[in-house]
């Protein structure tokens, strides 16, 4: 493999595992689903075109997010004359804890992951049969043969359980950092 063919597949592989980061972190700079989407495609090309730049292990996410930024920041510059356009300073700000709050949903659904696969099995059976794409809690409490009241009532209290679970995690995620 030759050393362009090594590079594309890292910025693929950082690209993908960060870009519902990059999307959700630039919707909320912006105002519509569509700017957003404009935003992120030149980002990405961006990214694309400086990432002989980037140094591989460092954070690629922020490095993506600054690019993100500048991005939603030149959408601002151009759309200026539109009276409901946010301040650069207030993006700004607004970019900051975006970024920040980013951080927190990976600690987040990390722990959920880890508490998830500490589920026991007709626990995480109803949590999978509910979840999936398209169900309802009727529809998998007819497949499972019981009520949609009593598949409710499991559900919520395994969601309790998981809920204390991810805040067991988190507490001990504070306490190692």
């Amino acid at each position: 493999m030759t050393e362009d063919q090594s590079r594309h597949e890292e910025f693929v592989s950082l690209y993908v595992r960060n870009e519902a980061a990059i999307f959700s972190f630039v919707l909320s700079l912006v105002k519509h689903k569509a700017d957003a989407e404009d935003v992120v495609q030149r980002a990405s090309v961006t990214m694309w075109r400086r990432f002989e730049s980037f140094e591989l292990g460092t954070n690629f996410r922020a490095w993506a997010f600054q690019i993100s930024k500048n991005e939603a920041l030149n959408l601002l510059s151009k759309n200026k004359r539109d009276r409901h356009v946010f301040s650069e300073k207030l993006i700004a700000m607004l970019a900051d804890e975006a970024e920040e709050r980013a951080d927190d949903l990976d600690f987040r659904q990390r722990a959920l992951d880890f508490c998830v696969e500490k589920l026991p099995p007709d626990e995480l059976e109803i949590v999978k049969g509910c979840y999936r794409e398209g169900a309802t809690i009727r529809s998998f409490s007819e497949q499972a043969g019981e009520t949609a009241n009593k598949i409710y009532k499991k559900l919520n209290r395994v969601r309790r359980n998981l809920q204390r679970c991810v805040e067991a995690q988190l507490g001990q995620e504070e306490v190692r950092q």
